[in-house]
């Protein structure tokens, strides 16, 4: 890993925060297997507590997350 790469990777890790982010879950939706985040369920909504750079990117992983799961 060159020096700036290491950089890179280093100002990322510095600027990651924990984000809460709505998902509403589809009807079909089963859980199976480990869930990769902290979350909390209530009918058919999670609040989901993801680790990331920004807002935009915790909900692409949450929304991620419910639909690789739903696929």
């Amino acid at each position: 890993m060159s020096r700036a790469e290491f950089d890179i990777v280093m100002n990322r890790i510095k600027n990651l925060e924990e984000y809460e982010v709505q998902v509403f879950i589809p009807e079909d939706f089963v859980f199976d297997g480990p869930v990769p985040y902290d979350m909390s369920i209530s009918g058919d909504i999670a609040w989901v507590k993801v680790i990331a750079a920004s807002l935009e990117e915790a909900k692409n992983k949450a929304y991620e997350y419910f639909d690789s799961k739903y696929k």
